[in-house]
């Protein structure tokens, strides 16, 4: 089976990270992945090379632009492509444009947080269009789900929720990686250490994360803690997360920049701090759960589907720097909390996030449309 995925660029980020996984893990059933970027790969070809066959970049212009969808439809054709996988609502319409034909069939995941992508009454009349050439719409939470009914003209039927998956041999406890990552850092056994990961737009929350991490510092003084933040981004995003760490606590809180290997952190860390505003998902929670870590976050988007309150996890009513100080302070300061959280976290991840389960249902979807057998 060849499958070309649609999306409108390949850099670094959840979307990516989930369309590797789910590439890694549909290798097992013969699956041979392609790539087409409506827009530029924004990667190198060896980055490519890990997951694709090959790849195609368009260098779309606009959403009409004839060549670019030409090409596409030209691509198809000469890969002999069985499946059309598009990750995002752009590319779910230029797969719609150039395959106008019901050949190879196609389906879209909607990986979006944010909600520009059905905003607009054109918006919505472009997903209800492209909806009808679709088999399925797939989301990777229920929230994203019934988000995606609400907001798009499109059969309750043809919208599916399929959670995303991790590779749990790149995502696990790791001794010998949490001594050398707190060795490097700094953090003896007997401090406790946070981590906050995301990039640093306002939908993330690194800036609650670090608010909710001084006010508890200001409390409990006394606790061993420090944060580490993994992340970057624009300019001026950069400037106010940097500007909430107030002086008195800078020596307990470090930035390390954007990380191409978090696997080798995340074991590292006692506690993963996730301040987001919003989340579809939360890729980045199940990894931290696969290496034992538990989380503390707000109670938004796809995150109480991830987690489990109270067991895997201290989730804060919203996302605003008292409730997740509140909900910091009672997985620090509660006392085996800590211990049995992170046992939760990892059974957790390994019963829900297993990567072979989720190319699996992929797998089984891309044989449903296509009508191919379903065997491996």
């Amino acid at each position: 089976m060849n499958v070309l995925h649609i999306t409108i660029s390949f850099n670094r980020g959840g979307r990516r990270e989930a369309i590797a996984a789910l590439c890694n893990g549909l290798a097992d059933y013969g699956v041979d992945n392609y790539l087409c970027c409506l827009d530029a790969f924004d990667c190198s070809a060896s980055e490519r090379a890990n997951w694709f066959v090959d790849s195609i970049e368009l260098h779309r212009r606009h959403l009409l632009d004839r060549q670019a969808l030409r090409r596409l439809r030209a691509y198809c054709d000469e890969h002999a492509i069985d499946i059309v996988h598009a990750h995002d609502a752009a590319s779910q319409a230029a797969g719609m444009l150039a395959l106008h034909r019901r050949q190879p069939p196609m389906l879209m995941t909607f990986h979006r947080t944010r909600n520009f992508e059905s905003a607009r009454p054109r918006d919505r009349l472009r997903n209800a269009l492209a909806g009808l050439r679709v088999g399925a719409v797939v989301t990777a939470s229920e929230e994203r789900r019934r988000h995606y009914l609400s907001n798009n003209h499109v059969r309750t039927a043809k919208v599916l929720c399929i959670p995303l998956g991790i590779d749990l041999l790149r995502f696990r406890p790791d001794a010998q990686r949490r001594a050398a990552k707190r060795a490097e850092l700094g953090i003896g056994e007997g401090q406790m250490l946070v981590g906050a990961v995301g990039h640093f737009g306002p939908e993330k929350g690194i800036d609650l994360a670090i608010d909710a991490f001084q006010k508890f510092c200001d409390r409990h003084p006394h606790v061993p803690a420090r944060l580490v933040v993994l992340g970057t981004g624009l300019s001026e995003h950069e400037q106010h997360v940097r500007a909430r760490v107030e002086p008195r606590f800078a020596d307990r809180i470090r930035f390390v920049g954007f990380q191409d290997v978090p696997e080798t952190w995340f074991p590292a860390f006692d506690l993963l701090l996730h301040g987001a505003r919003d989340e579809a998902f939360g890729l980045v929670l199940a990894e931290a759960m696969a290496c034992g870590v538990p989380v503390v976050a707000a109670k938004v988007g796809g995150i109480p589907e991830v987690v489990e309150d109270g067991h895997s996890a201290q989730l804060a009513d919203a996302p605003e720097v008292e409730a997740l100080a509140a909900a910091l302070e009672k997985a620090l300061t509660t006392p085996g909390w800590l211990a049995a959280a992170s046992n939760s976290a990892l059974l957790r991840a390994r019963e829900r996030f297993d990567g072979k389960l989720y190319a699996r249902k992929y797998f089984e979807l891309y044989s449903e449309l296509s009508g191919a057998p379903r065997s491996a």
